[in-house]
């Protein structure tokens, strides 16, 4: 009888070569995490912006509807009238977008039927336009 030789088919990987190309992803992944971290900072920030802004021009819109039945200066308003503007962005109990937004009436400012300053806290951020310069400031809220 004869022996047929078997030949050893080796295909497929080493666990070294296996070990090397998971240290690779291993390092690019910790080069890639902060980046794409840094991305979702700054996607939040502009959302947060984004949404202070659309609070001051719907409290505007409330002011001038104010101003527009009365017919008389504005010079102030109520809790309910800015609830009812933060209802004009889709605000439901206090959040939009699930984020928790809120504006004091002691935060809102208006000169000549005129929103001057305005501060937006949405979840743990005040967000402060001035018309005078025309610029949005961002800070942490004091916690005591």
């Amino acid at each position: 009888m004869k022996r047929t030789k078997m030949k050893m088919n080796n295909k497929g990987f080493t666990l070294v070569e296996l070990i090397v190309v998971l240290v690779i992803l291993a390092i690019l992944a910790a080069i890639l995490v902060p980046t794409l971290m840094g991305y979702i900072d700054k996607a939040r920030s502009e959302k947060d912006f984004s949404t202070a802004q659309a609070v001051r021009v719907a409290v505007q819109s409330v002011i001038a509807e104010k101003y527009g039945k009365s017919g008389t200066d504005v010079s102030a308003l109520t809790a309910d009238e800015i609830n009812s503007a933060l209802a004009l962005i889709g605000a439901k109990d206090g959040k939009v977008d699930g984020q928790s937004v809120s504006v004091s009436t002691d935060n809102v400012t208006i000169v000549n039927n005129q929103l001057t300053k305005i501060v937006v806290t949405i979840n743990d951020s005040n967000y402060t336009y001035d018309s005078s310069k025309n610029t949005w400031e961002a800070a942490k809220k004091q916690t005591q």
